[in-house]
């Protein structure tokens, strides 16, 4: 995708921890500084949502949950999208917990539906593929 330059001033200690980041991650000033963008436009858009580091990259989070939105959204869909099911299987999630991963869901589908895709299969992979066998009776 074409991207368009814009000039843009930002204060000196803006700049240095752009640039700090970006040194870290071994990705450009202007990579870092779009994603920051994006994910503080995301926020807004989905209020009580956040972004974090994981092992696998940046991910949305549920605030004050620790529960990535892929995750609720996985039994979301497992649940046949039944929202009072979805809510009895997070009883100590708040009706605004669960509305912020159903907003970003709607909003972000593109993002969500692999990571459930992935974590699925690598269910599947984990699960044993032949019976357990019992132990023999003396």
């Amino acid at each position: 995708m074409a991207t368009a330059t814009k000039t843009l001033r930002l204060r000196p200690d803006l700049r240095s921890e752009i640039e700090r980041l970006a040194r870290r991650g071994r990705r450009s000033f202007s990579e870092i500084t779009q994603d920051l963008i994006e994910e503080a436009l995301r926020m807004r858009k989905c209020p009580g949502i956040y972004f974090m580091d994981e092992p696998a990259g940046r991910e949305a989070k549920i605030m004050g949950s620790g529960l990535a939105v892929w995750e609720v959204i996985a039994v979301y869909k497992a649940v046949s999208r039944d929202g009072g099911v979805l809510r009895a299987r997070f009883p100590w999630l708040a009706e605004a917990q669960i509305k912020a991963a159903l907003l970003y869901y709607t909003a972000y589908p593109r993002e969500i539906d692999p990571l459930v895709a992935e974590n699925e299969e690598l269910s599947l992979e984990a699960t044993p593929a032949r019976p357990l066998v019992s132990a023999r009776r003396k």
